[in-house]
């Protein structure tokens, strides 16, 4: 009966996982993120004059005296 050993060479499998662990926590200095996490300027609540509801003196239904629909008599063509 014959056994074959094969020998793995540790010192590349080594280095392989070394420089894999090294992408992964230590990005590479070349490759920023492109945006600061800096607050957003505008809030995202805006606390602007306007109210979300208004309480204008202009109803939400006009009622001006002219009808919807109007009611005069249509002009009859001769």
């Amino acid at each position: 009966m014959r056994v074959s050993v094969v020998r793995r060479q540790e010192t590349g499998d080594s280095e392989t996982g070394d420089s894999r662990l090294f992408y992964l926590f230590f990005p590479l200095p070349y490759t920023p993120h492109p945006t600061p996490h800096t607050p957003h300027p505008t809030p995202h609540f805006p606390t602007s004059p306007l109210p979300h509801f208004p309480t204008s003196p202009l109803p939400h239904f006009p009622t001006s005296p002219l009808p919807h629909f109007p009611t005069s008599p249509l002009p009859t063509l001769p």
